[in-house]
């Protein structure tokens, strides 16, 4: 055979592999597109109609027997009035959790489902109280807040896709929920047009891919196979790929671009790299996609500072470059304890450290992993001591404030030199909580506002009332830890 005919069959398959493959794409895309479109509307319908159900009548409403009451028929006739706005719609219905079960409360009306001018008992709505089983956990998200399936379901009624929001009582609680369901079918009419184009779409490429291949020549094929294996190279996560850049023309010019976008992902890397190692990783992205500004946003964040007692005895005793490695020891087995709890050292300034928890990643535990986080410093801060075989004049000993409350957090400094960092009064309560750990003769003082999150508290906790702190007029209930190592042995 000869290699124009090798080249031509080559190209012609390649091109209409790729076209069936981007075919394929674009109508996985198309396919995500609207099941995301049914979501969104079924969100803002289950949103909008639950405002217009009472939640009183809702909860007036206990057993089969109060189907016949006026509280139900109201509610019933929303519901069918709910199923009409949109010829999607199959079943508006309403439930409640009760006994660790979903219920339905009102259903929708008696409707002729299958079309056959008679109504049979399953298309009859279920009574009060009837148990709704394995409901999936987008509805049981719907007794809190709006909420929509992720995917079809099916149940005893069909595969169907649904939206949820909760119904309130006139006190603003959440005292049931309001379920919209979908029928399947329309979504899958829909994706059979879709599906249909791409396959016309699919045969139009196919003979575009046969006149375009007759016209290529073979001296493109080397910068394609090129660029094919650069990009495969990036995605493995090689950014040392480059390919040649001969040639005036798009193809060369392509190759060019690739070669400074690989260029740019490098030092973007290297970059990232170097920042994670100075500042949270969370951090590190969030100045890497965005023009870091001056400013930040207001939080709750638990505050933890670590002092290191009687460093500076320490450094008089010895060199400054072992001095240096004794830190680097301490200051790794600290981070290490502050991240395995979930926390983010913000900064060190000499031999303190100062961790926030819960912020920017949300934690509603995050006081439980301050505190406990606390502990392993301590008791890592002494395992120290034996493994480095330190003297007793060089002994560490760690000091450890905790405080949650409001905080500011961004970038603070001049728009020439900025540092992302947390700042506030409850930062300033963690400081002198730490500093107040010599007086009290301990080495762990926690806020009681911070205590009061955690449960169950630890037993080698016990409460002092009104402390003082240095700088502040008013007191603080705190906790501090028993004079004995934080392992719980005297």
């Amino acid at each position: 055979m000869r290699l124009g005919l090798k080249i031509f069959l080559l190209l012609f398959v390649a091109a209409f592999t790729i076209s069936g493959a981007t075919g394929s794409y674009f109508y996985y895309q198309a396919r995500q597109t609207l099941l995301e479109s049914i979501q969104s509307q079924l969100l803002t319908a289950a949103k909008s109609f639950s405002g217009l159900i009472s939640g009183d009548d809702l909860e007036a409403l206990s057993s089969p027997e109060d189907m016949d009451s006026s509280a139900y028929a109201r509610i019933q006739q929303i519901l069918h009035h709910i199923a009409l706005t949109n010829d999607d719609f199959l079943f508006a219905y309403t439930m409640r959790i009760q006994d660790d079960e979903v219920r339905f409360v009102v259903d929708s009306p008696p409707s002729d489902d299958t079309g056959d001018g008679q109504i049979s008992p399953d298309e009859m709505p279920e009574p009060v109280g009837a148990v709704y089983p394995g409901p999936p956990s987008s509805m049981l998200k719907g007794f809190v807040r709006p909420s929509v399936d992720d995917r079809i379901y099916q149940d005893q009624w069909g595969w169907t896709i649904s939206g949820y929001a909760p119904i309130k009582d006139f006190r603003g609680r959440n005292v049931g929920l309001l379920g919209i369901d979908m029928c399947a079918d329309h979504m899958e009419g829909r994706l059979a047009a879709i599906r249909n184009a791409g396959i016309l779409s699919l045969g139009v490429a196919g003979l575009l891919a046969l006149a375009v291949t007759l016209i290529l020549s073979r001296h493109i094929t080397g910068p394609i196979k090129s660029l094919h294996q650069g990009l495969n190279r990036v995605s493995a996560g090689d950014l040392e790929a480059g390919v040649p850049e001969g040639g005036r023309d798009e193809l060369g010019e392509l190759s060019r671009h690739f070669n400074r976008m690989v260029g740019e992902l490098r030092e973007k890397q290297i970059l990232q790299s170097s920042l994670g190692k100075i500042m949270p990783r969370e951090v590190v992205s969030r100045l890497l996609t965005d023009d870091p500004k001056l400013g930040g946003e207001t939080a709750t964040a638990c505050i933890l500072f670590c002092d290191l007692r009687g460093f500076t005895r320490i450094s008089e005793r010895l060199p400054p470059k072992i001095l240096v490695g004794l830190l680097n020891d301490y200051f790794s087995a600290m981070v290490q304890a502050v991240e395995k709890h979930g926390g983010l050292v913000d900064k060190f300034v000499g031999d303190k450290i100062m961790a926030v928890f819960g912020h920017p990643i949300s934690d509603e535990l995050a006081e439980a992993s301050a505190l406990q986080a606390g502990m392993d410093m301590l008791s890592t801060c002494d395992g120290l001591n034996s493994a480095l075989a330190l003297t007793s004049d060089l002994t560490l000993e760690n000091s450890i404030g905790i405080h949650t409350g409001h905080v500011l957090a961004g970038n603070i400094g001049s728009p020439q030199r900025m540092e992302y960092t947390v700042v506030g009064d409850a930062v300033n309560v963690a400081a002198r909580l730490e500093a107040k750990t010599r007086e009290l003769d301990t080495r762990l003082v926690i806020s009681a506002h911070a205590a009061a999150k955690i449960a169950p508290l630890p037993g080698q906790l016990r409460p002092r009332k009104e402390a003082i702190l240095e700088g502040r007029r008013e007191t603080l209930d705190i906790y501090l830890l028993e004079n004995k190592d934080p392992a719980g042995e005297n």
